[in-house]
């Protein structure tokens, strides 16, 4: 069966924003005078949970305070330095030239997800954006993992999901249990079972071409 729908992560996946993420909880935990978490920490964190509940996870209950610190600092930083990974948009290319469809949910707001896209040119690619926050549950809650087919789901084999962390496999599961790979370019991943694991996003063309 050829994948005719093509769902991609953001964060780690296609843009490489960790930087500023780990950064903008530092500036958090510096603010509240608590300890900060590494970067490999963050980025396990935040790829594996609902972005209402990440702040929680790491703050507490300092979680509202730190939310204020949090996007302060996004506010100001987020599209500093803002670059796609090497491959990305050759991955993009290639869907839309096969006459894939191509769609993207991410635990960012709203406000910054399409901020960067733009800046990055990828507006034209997507199908479909589903944000943090949009909906009553966030990725990977099926309610929306399956907003993005507005919940009229194709075949489970039509579908593949690309990604850098447990969110993007349980999407895949949300979607009827739909295929995944995982780009894990430093052999950190930790989490379900994707159906493949690959180094560089631009490998996925290998595999979106079978």
């Amino acid at each position: 069966m050829v994948y005719k729908y093509v769902v991609f992560d953001w964060d780690g996946t296609l843009a490489d924003t960790y930087p500023v993420l780990s950064a903008a909880y530092d500036y958090a935990f510096t603010k509240l005078n608590m300890p900060s978490i590494s970067y490999d920490e963050v980025k396990r964190i935040t790829s594996t949970l609902q972005n209402r509940d990440t702040l929680g996870c790491m703050f507490g209950e300092k979680k509202e305070e730190a939310a204020k610190y949090f996007y302060e600092y996004i506010e100001k930083h987020h599209t500093e330095k803002l670059l796609p990974f090497d491959g990305a948009k050759d991955v993009l290319e290639y869907c839309k030239n096969s006459g894939k469809l191509i769609y993207l949910i991410t635990n960012k707001s709203k406000q910054y997800i399409h901020d960067e896209i733009k800046i990055l040119g990828f507006e034209k690619y997507f199908e479909k954006v589903v944000a943090a926050k949009e909906y009553e549950y966030d990725k990977p809650h099926p309610v929306a993992c399956q907003a993005i087919f507005d919940y009229k789901l194709p075949p489970a084999e039509e579908i593949i999901v690309i990604g850098d962390g447990d969110a993007d496999v349980k999407t895949a599961e949300a979607l009827g249990g739909a295929d995944s790979i995982i780009c894990d370019a430093k052999d950190k991943y930790v989490g379900s079972k994707p159906t493949y694991k690959i180094k560089n996003i631009a490998e996925a063309i290998k595999i979106l071409e079978k």
